[in-house]
């Protein structure tokens, strides 16, 4: 891509006018082994937008200079920015399958870089993994290439990749990156749920995102975190909240079949024993629900009675 320099990276621009210099300005601003990133500008719109094209080094250590430019270009950054390559490395270990399991000191750097950066993956269609070791005797599969938006570009932006089969000419997946082919969907704004604080996961999980190493100012730092923070509130809400009332609905109506199947079998020893435990969460998901639609309907006088919706009718 650059003279001079050793990257291992093709990009191919489909739409005609995407190169032409009177319309798009592509300036290259930072050019190092690892990461070439650029400026893009819309010269009608004056649109601008940063992109870095990755390739990441075979080793842990080789690849903490990819990390820490990615840092020094992010972390001043208030402008969409999006980053795409071979990473060669995984996030987590669901991205990897067959052969030796990575380990948590593999996939620490790239998930510190991501939290610090507020990066999230583009969505993504057809392959998951992205490079095959076209080995029978050793096969395994990675999710080594991808596509990452900081906030900037989801809150202004549209974006979605599309991974091909590798076919015969490589061992990577080629990727389409398709940029302002639809509208962006309004981002829902981040909201805090009381019903968080009651969950015996929830200070922990703050302690482990506010204790993240950021350096900078006093204000960046705190900004870094807070947005770090709110990835793993988003996630934290997923797994123990979503769907709230589904979930409060299960948990009674299990409650309600292990005291039936009680009634009829009183010398069920495990279903007796686990009594205890299908009560509580039943009594703590109906707790939350009730936060959550008092929230929701901000009536903050309200304490009980008739909320307006199928479940207080049914309270």
């Amino acid at each position: 891509m650059v003279p001079g320099q050793q990257f291992r990276c093709y990009c191919r621009w489909t739409h005609p006018n995407y190169l032409e210099p009177a319309v798009i300005d592509l300036y290259p601003e930072d050019i190092s082994p690892q990461v070439i990133h650029c400026r893009v500008t819309n010269k009608s719109s004056q649109l601008s937008f940063y992109i870095s094209f990755t390739y990441g080094l075979y080793t842990v250590v080789n690849r903490r200079s990819m990390w820490e430019k990615l840092l020094e270009l992010g972390q001043p950054l208030n402008m969409p920015w999006i980053i795409l390559g071979d990473f060669n490395c995984v996030k987590s270990p669901a991205e990897k399958q067959l052969g030796v399991p990575p380990t948590w000191y593999e996939l620490k750097d790239f998930s510190d870089c991501c939290l610090a950066l507020g990066l999230h993956d583009a969505q993504t269609t057809g392959c998951y993994y992205t490079w095959y070791s076209n080995s029978d005797s050793n096969p395994v599969w990675c999710k080594l290439d991808r596509v990452l938006l900081n906030n900037d570009w989801l809150e202004g932006f549209h974006c979605t990749a599309h991974f091909n089969p590798p076919g015969c000419l490589s061992d990577h997946s080629p990727g389409i990156v398709s940029i302002f082919d639809n509208p962006a969907p309004k981002p829902k704004p981040f909201r805090f749920f009381n019903m968080w604080a009651d969950h015996p996961d929830f200070i922990p999980t703050v302690e482990r995102r506010w204790g993240l190493n950021v350096e900078g100012t006093p204000q960046f730092r705190l900004c870094r975190k807070l947005k770090a923070l709110k990835s793993s509130l988003k996630a934290f809400n997923n797994m123990h909240y979503s769907h709230i009332s589904v979930r409060a609905k299960e948990a009674d109506l299990a409650l309600q079949v292990a005291q039936t199947h009680l009634e009829s079998n009183p010398g069920d020893v495990t279903v007796r024993d686990s009594l205890g435990d299908l009560r509580k969460k039943a009594t703590f998901l109906a707790e939350a629900e009730r936060h959550f639609y008092f929230q929701k309907a901000k009536i903050h006088f309200l304490k009980q009675g008739d909320r307006n919706t199928k479940f207080f009718m049914i309270w």
